[in-house]
């Protein structure tokens, strides 16, 4: 049994673990930097925990124990089924064009070459680097092509620069986003085999049941959108393959690990915050677990779209997801949404939408349900809100147990379910 009281001495503010007999389910709340996400995910054995920190990855036991930093650049992690394996993303620096343009790729990589190029002819004509800036466009290609412009053109822009620009060129660097398989051998965690590799932000990793894909999420670093582009690859080849652009962050594999569900948003709209989305199911992988996308596409379900919509497929076929409830027509003016719901999608035996939660215990869950994960068991559902509110759900009557009130605490990390143990954490 934990004891009581065990306090993980680490760079984080004051984790601390507590035994919680009331407590319906185990979860644990990591108080971190930066918005609710993923800090720590218990391996399924329930025997360790992976901890994301901002130096990267640490593992922690039941007791509290916290390692020393195993890997560095580490953000995102998902555990395989034997506990030993992982999946993670991992951030580095690069300050080359080779390495830029292999993370790009040769198409995105040739139309950066072309724009570098259009810069330098004008700063050979005399065009001064303050007058061009503009020309970089977004953050994330300014970067980009700082780095190939000055490999490139270095010497004709140092000339054109003050020297606090030519420092911020010369120290450019750009961030390259890999996904690659981890083993935890006699307490380290050693890398393997990288499965993709870009500029973009992994925001979402989902092992197939069986360990035979990894279905993930990426931004669209170059694009400036809100959306995300699905992506699947196999755990045993390098390299990646893209399921569908427009996409929600969070997509969900089906129990028999052949197809993916995810939320995708309609060419346009109004607005970012109003336009229509599609619960799609796709078949990914054929009977040899093979990479095969399907061209065609079920549509479950219709909503407003939004790029925080996870979806979880239960093993009895059932398919939950959350969604704002939004009467249309409506005006630009009322269309704030004030709060999410839950709803369940069985395919296989209704054709209608069902509440998981009854109105008279929506006051008890957040506002927004973005940050919902299923007990092992798949019989409840733990949801946590931004103003730090936790609250339980029993799927099968509806009944709601609020374990943490808003304003308690200032939650910083999603909070997860332990296998089988009865834990909370308190700052």
């Amino acid at each position: 049994m934990v004891p009581p009281d065990v306090v993980v001495k680490t760079a984080f503010p004051r984790l601390r673990w507590r035994t919680a007999a009331w407590a319906p389910l185990a979860l644990v709340l990591v108080l971190l930097g930066g918005c609710l996400e993923k800090h720590l995910v218990w391996s399924p054995d329930g025997a360790r925990a992976a901890v994301v920190a901002k130096d990267g990855l640490h593992l922690c036991d039941p007791a509290g124990t916290l390692t020393p930093l195993l890997q560095p650049g580490i953000y995102q992690v998902a555990w395989m089924g034997d506990s030993q394996q992982l999946v993670v993303a991992r951030a580095q620096r690069a300050d080359g064009w080779t390495a830029v343009a292999r993370a790009l790729g040769p198409a995105q990589a040739a139309e950066m070459a072309a724009r570098a190029a259009e810069i330098g002819r004008k700063i050979e004509a005399g065009g001064k680097w303050g007058d061009l800036t503009a020309e970089l466009g977004e953050k994330n290609v300014q970067s980009v092509l700082k780095v190939l412009l000055r490999e490139r053109y270095g010497d004709a822009l140092r000339g054109k620069m003050t020297a606090g620009e030519w420092n911020d060129l010369k120290s450019t660097q750009v961030e390259i986003n890999e996904l690659l398989t981890a083993r935890v051998d006699g307490g380290q965690v050693r890398p393997g085999i990288v499965l993709h590799e870009g500029l973009e932000k992994i925001e979402d990793i989902r092992v197939s049941p069986g360990d035979r894909a990894v279905a993930f999420t990426t931004d669209l670093a170059l694009d400036n959108d809100k959306e995300c582009r699905l992506r699947l690859a196999r755990i045993d080849v390098a390299g990646s393959t893209t399921v569908a652009e427009r996409t929600a962050a969070f997509p969900d594999w089906t129990p028999d690990r052949r197809a993916l569900v995810y939320f995708q948003a309609a060419e346009g709209g109004l607005k970012d915050e109003l336009r229509l989305g599609t619960l799609v199911w796709r078949g990914v992988l054929d009977d040899h677990d093979r990479i095969k996308v399907q061209d065609d596409a079920e549509e479950l379900a219709g909503a407003m779209f939004s790029n925080t919509a996870r979806v979880r497929c239960l093993r009895d076929g059932r398919i939950l997801f959350n969604a704002a409830e939004m009467n249309l027509p409506v005006a630009i003016k009322d269309a704030d949404v004030e709060r999410e719901h839950l709803f369940a999608l069985d395919p296989a035996r209704q054709s209608t939408l069902v509440r998981v939660i009854p109105r008279g215990a929506e006051e008890k869950m957040p506002k927004n349900l973005t940050f919902f994960e299923l007990s092992p068991d798949e019989k409840q559902a733990l949801v946590g809100g931004f103003e730090g509110e936790v609250s339980v759900l029993t799927i099968a009557t509806g009944e709601v147990e609020v374990v943490q009130e808003a304003g308690e605490y200032n939650l910083r990390a999603a909070p997860v379910d332990r296998k089988s143990t009865r834990l909370n954490s308190s700052h």
